[in-house]
């Protein structure tokens, strides 16, 4: 017997990669030439909080999302009073997740393609 397509799930999925594609370009952008070409105080711990989600196991980051977005989390809280409804188990919920776990998917090698051009190519194209 041939599996049934679950619409739904394919919809919320699309809708998902597509948003969290249209958030992460410009942010990452913005952070990747922010951290490649600042210099400030605080910028390796910003560095390591991007990378974050990449040494956490996917449950422990999961568990913990799903704890700070509870009603009785500051973060779940502060968006419960902002918007009326609570962020588990919505889709303003997984997307804010997804942005969290993709952000150094997009943050780190757009920082590295900023880091490797050359400062005398960069002053140059300041000229034209």
């Amino acid at each position: 017997m041939a599996a049934l397509m679950d619409w739904a799930a394919l919809w919320v999925s699309l809708r998902l990669a597509a948003l969290t594609c249209l958030v992460l370009l410009p942010l990452g952008i913005w952070l990747g030439r922010t951290l490649a070409y600042a210099r400030f105080r605080g910028k390796g711990l910003c560095e390591a909080l991007i990378a974050l989600p990449l040494v956490l196991p996917p449950t422990v980051l999961g568990f913990y999302l799903l704890i700070s977005f509870g009603r009785d989390a500051p973060v779940g809280a502060v968006w419960a009073e902002l918007t009326g409804s609570g962020l588990n188990f919505t889709f303003s919920g997984i997307l804010i997740a997804s942005l969290i776990a993709n952000i150094p998917f997009a943050v780190q090698p757009i920082q590295r393609a900023f880091e490797s051009v050359p400062r005398n190519l960069r002053e140059a194209a300041w000229c034209s």
